[in-house]
């Protein structure tokens, strides 16, 4: 039996795709689907097609403009100048006003929405455990002792980070906050 219409365009599935990105980037998630399609150039329908609702087009965004953000994992050759590469980076974004912006309003989505915050949850965890090739090096050249935490050091060192990002607060200097991580805050 031949099936009925045209086959999906991959350049229209992904300029759609980029357009909903850009415009998360840009607005945040008060874009519409209209907006999509605009910024795609191609018909409502076309939108409509590839997504149901503008919720799951904000869910597959969100999570493409997550993954967009995980840079290269860095090596240095220790575990103090790797960190100070995630961390400089890390901080980078959050010192961007507008991407800082956009990044409580999707937290504040996610507060809201369950899958939103599942979609974060999944793209920061998929993030730390992609860089622990890092403390494998570590560990390796005996900077960390095995059994450590990874978690807990994933968290704390990208934690601090996020939680002055939401607050809108000033963010730390990246070698002070590192030092204070390492080595902690007595003499």
């Amino acid at each position: 039996m031949k099936s009925r219409g045209r086959k999906p365009d991959p350049d229209v599935d992904a300029r759609i795709k980029q357009a909903a990105v850009t415009l998360l980037v840009s607005k945040g998630p008060s874009f519409t689907m209209d907006e999509v399609a605009t910024a795609a150039h191609v018909g409502r329908a076309s939108v409509f097609r590839r997504y149901a609702t503008k919720r799951d087009m904000l869910l597959d965004a969100i999570s493409v403009a997550m993954d967009a953000q995980v840079p290269a994992v860095p090596d240095t050759g220790s575990l103090e100048g790797d960190l100070l590469v995630i961390v400089t980076e890390t901080l980078a974004a959050w010192n961007s006003p507008e991407l800082a912006e956009r990044t409580r309003q999707i937290f504040g989505e996610a507060g809201r929405d369950p899958a939103i915050a599942e979609v974060i949850r999944t793209a920061m965890r998929d993030r730390m455990t992609r860089s622990w090739a890092i403390y494998d090096r570590a560990t390796a050249r005996g900077e960390l002792p095995p059994g450590t935490d990874l978690w807990l050091l994933s968290d704390m060192l990208v934690g601090l980070v996020v939680y002055r990002g939401l607050i809108d607060v000033p963010q730390p200097d990246p070698p002070q906050m590192l030092r204070a991580l390492m080595r902690g805050f007595t003499p």
